[in-house]
């Protein structure tokens, strides 16, 4: 069964997005606080912040078992905090198993400037200024020190785990004996955040039974050596198929159309004519067509060729792969160059969990990864042969149960063509459910469906 070893791990995001290292209250300038963060009551890491003035650092390790191996996943963000909690400049790194990914950021006139090796980019941020990591908390705890309780506000809010900048907003939801109580939504993902009436940051509850508290260090250092540890983030994520049809993973090739019935969430988008979702009393009916032809979206077709943070098209040693691949392929128009990418990176990395943002050229050196480095390696390489490409995530069947996924979609100049690197399969196959197309500051989007979502075989033929 090629699950096993060729999922994606998308749910690890869940944890980066929902769960910052927090803050709780103090009088003085240098403050300090740990946290211990279980999911299902079973503990899997700690988060710790220091304040020093204007400097706030932020860590969080954290192990977590994925395709029935423990993975430990550290993070490090430290950011200038204006007065009103606002950032001037941030560095981040993610680090496990030895590949470690850093970004830096900076706030300038009208623009947030991101950088990540060689590669940088700029967000406009017209209001001028944008906030980070636990910069939402120390605002409420200032807020709640002032006497105020019902606190609703809106914050531009930068993620450098997701490279993305959103909205964030908190709402007061209610009192519940001694605390308040508000609801914090980013990018889809929604939990809850606890302070006493002095304002104190307390707990947090996310999804899918996420929690981190407040403890002292000892406690929390004590509890992770007592951990168990036996929640297999990736396992305990997927959705089990609905009702008693169940296509055999044998017949994912031969099957030509299939029908599904989408439920539990708010949205299965269409990718016209090869997805078409259509919503129904009981969810959304989504058809999905083989040989139907995905052409051209309306997009400018020139930024699917253009390198960009973490898809380091453009440096020497993706280009150098790109053209050993080129010259031994079989044929050398576009689809040709596809197949023979894909068939490169399907033969040459080895499949396992890797849980960490993705870079191409790390994934180059490395030469391992699950879904999401094959696809972000894979449409690297195209870029640099002049083919635009992009990476596909959504849900994948497999053995009476779909699993997040993400696969390879590239431009031949005609049609868009959708292929699996991860699994070796080109053309893909269509027992799968597209939810879109983007970067790393994009994927954020399956997390929407994750713990929510269900779905259910019409037919398929």
């Amino acid at each position: 069964m090629k699950t096993k070893r060729n999922l994606s791990r998308y749910i690890f995001l869940l944890f980066l997005t929902t769960f910052p290292s927090h803050h709780i209250s103090g009088s003085t300038n240098q403050k300090e606080i740990w946290q211990k963060i279980l999911i299902k009551d079973s503990i899997i890491g700690y988060s710790v912040v220091r304040k020093k003035g204007e400097l706030v650092e932020e860590r969080v390790n954290m192990k977590l078992k994925a395709m029935g191996v423990q993975r430990e996943v550290k993070t490090y963000l430290n950011w200038i905090s204006k007065e009103d909690y606002s950032f001037r400049e941030l560095h981040f790194e993610m680090e496990s198993e030895g590949n470690k990914i850093s970004i830096s950021a900076k706030v300038a006139p009208g623009k947030l400037k991101i950088s990540s090796g060689k590669n940088s980019d700029e967000i406009p941020i017209p209001q001028g200024n944008v906030w980070t990591g636990s910069s939402f908390i120390f605002i409420i705890e200032n807020l709640i020190s002032k006497g105020e309780k019902i606190i609703n506000i809106s914050i531009p809010y930068f993620d450098p785990s997701v490279l993305r900048e959103d909205e964030m907003t908190i709402n007061f939801e209610r009192e519940w004996g001694n605390l308040l109580v508000f609801r914090k939504t980013f990018a889809g993902i929604s939990s809850f955040i606890y302070f006493d009436k002095t304002g104190k940051f307390i707990k947090e509850e996310g999804p899918m039974g996420i929690v981190s508290y407040t403890s002292e260090k000892d406690e929390v250092l004590k509890a992770l050596e007592k951990s168990k540890k036996d929640i297999d983030i990736i396992f305990s994520t997927s959705v089990a198929v609905e009702g008693n049809l169940f296509p055999e993973s044998s017949m994912r090739n031969r099957i030509k159309r299939v029908l599904l019935l989408v439920s539990g969430v708010k949205e299965i988008p269409s990718f016209p004519p090869r997805q078409i979702s259509k919503e129904t009393k009981e969810g959304f009916l989504v058809e999905i067509l083989k040989d139907a032809k995905l052409k051209d979206d309306g997009n400018e077709i020139s930024k699917y060729l253009s390198s960009e943070l973490l898809i380091e098209s453009d440096s020497p040693e993706i280009k150098k792969i790109a053209m050993q691949i080129k010259s031994s392929a079989d044929g050398k128009n576009p689809k040709d160059l596809m197949k023979a990418v894909s068939d490169w990176v399907y033969k040459n990395l080895e499949k396992t969990s890797v849980l960490s943002m993705p870079s191409a050229l790390q994934v180059l050196k490395d030469k391992k990864g699950d879904c999401n480095e094959h696809s972000v390696l894979t449409v690297a390489i195209l870029r640099a042969l002049n083919i635009p490409s992009r990476v596909v995530f959504g849900l994948i069947y497999d053995s009476r149960k779909f699993y997040y996924h993400a696969w390879v979609e590239a431009f031949d100049g005609k049609e868009w063509i959708e292929f699996d690197p991860t699994w070796g399969l080109f053309p893909a196959d269509i027992l799968r459910v597209r939810i879109g197309t983007g970067n790393v500051s994009e994927w954020v989007k399956v997390l929407e469906y994750v713990g929510k979502v269900r779905i259910k075989f019409i037919k398929w033929e």
